[in-house]
């Protein structure tokens, strides 16, 4: 219940900062004041004022699942704290970006129209101050003298949060699994935004009822597509926590097999194969592992077998490569073959070699000689 009223008054607060934003360059449009021209404040018409404000606020709107980005648990929440001792040695658990992802349906179908009531509220402050009060049979012209233009805005902003929030959706699917589309999506979203901005701009010169029909169809497609899409992101995250758990399940069988005494220093697995071996190092060996018997690829801890290990001195670092089998990354020793674990995060694999050869040529770990 806390966590949902802390919901709803984010929501509220990023709507009604977002309609403040869009207000500034309302208000100095409508000063005459151009801020772009640095060296001299040269004047700008007053009459695009109301295209100016109605442009940044379908913006802002088009942006909104960026603005519920978040990588990470908040700090001090139950699982953040479940997160840090699930994993203390290698790649923390991610969550996924979008938190209207993890939230309530309430919550996910709240934003769209807090979002819209803020920009129309501010729609209206603006028409009391306006220099150009518009053209009569026009969405601004008419803001005052009938209920359609404002419905005509609150659909349209609406449906704009809404678009944004169903491309967040799809991106944050493939968050873990395939970041090209992540990374093509929310480009996506960033152009869209400033398209959606310039074309929106112009609902102020439309007919009310025009504009109406428009943002109402509009407002119901993208109602329609944001809850597959929700859906679709949701069942991925759930398969992503089980893998999560089965990793969790696969680094507490590995500690179960080290010595008394021994500490595990650093690892690296491929998360989306639990079953899959695991490259790590302790304060005794380095060694390659790999589950075994019924645990395998389960949430729950299961026996490990080392398929190779190697004293410490022997390390002379890693390196990660593309090969025709996968992404492959090799730990060097001297007198002896490599380790070899094929799969796994790139980036990943890339800070674990990066690691290990610090803890080769300088006997600690990057993050012991940052403090």
């Amino acid at each position: 219940m806390n966590r949902d009223r802390r919901s709803t008054r984010t929501t509220l607060v990023f709507g009604i900062g977002f309609a403040v934003f869009a207000s500034i360059p309302f208000f100095l449009a409508n000063a005459g004041i151009n801020p772009l021209r640095t060296h001299v404040l040269r004047g700008i018409n007053p009459d695009q004022a109301p295209s100016i404000g109605i442009l940044v606020l379908f913006f802002f709107s088009a942006i909104a699942a960026f603005a519920f980005y978040e990588d990470k648990s908040p700090a001090g929440s139950s699982a953040a704290r479940t997160q840090q001792a699930a994993d203390l040695h290698g790649v923390k658990r991610k969550q996924p970006p979008t938190a209207f992802v993890r939230g309530s349906w309430p919550r996910v179908f709240a934003v769209g129209p807090v979002w819209a009531v803020c920009g129309v509220i501010a729609a209206f402050v603006w028409h009391a101050f306006a220099k150009d009060s518009g053209m009569p049979g026009t969405v601004w012209g008419d803001l005052t003298l009938s209920p359609l233009p404002a419905f005509a805005l609150l659909f349209g902003l609406w449906a704009t949060v809404n678009l944004s929030l169903t491309l967040g959706a799809i991106a944050d699917a493939f968050h873990r699994t395939l970041w090209a589309i992540f990374l093509i999506v929310s480009i996506l979203i960033a152009i869209l935004a400033i398209t959606i901005g310039v074309v929106a701009s112009n609902i102020l010169t439309m007919s009310p009822v025009a504009a109406l029909a428009v943002t109402a169809v509009c407002l119901i497609i993208t109602t329609v597509a944001l809850i597959p899409a929700r859906l679709f992101a949701v069942a991925r995250a759930r398969v992503t926590n089980r893998i999560d758990a089965a990793h969790e399940a696969r680094m507490q069988s590995l500690l179960m097999t080290l010595a008394a005494g021994e500490n595990l220093m650093l690892h690296f697995a491929d998360r989306e194969n639990p079953a899959g071996q695991i490259l790590a190092a302790t304060n005794q060996r380095l060694l390659l592992a790999a589950p075994a018997g019924p645990g395998a690829g389960s949430a729950r801890p299961g026996q490990t077998r080392i398929l190779d290990q190697a004293h410490p001195g022997q390390l002379r670092g890693a390196s990660t490569e593309f090969r025709p089998a996968g992404h492959t990354t090799s730990v060097h020793f001297r007198d002896r073959p490599d380790m070899e674990l094929v799969g796994g995060d790139p980036s990943e694999a890339d800070k674990f070699a990066e690691a290990l050869t610090s803890l080769a040529t300088t006997g600690r770990l990057p993050q012991e000689e940052d403090t």
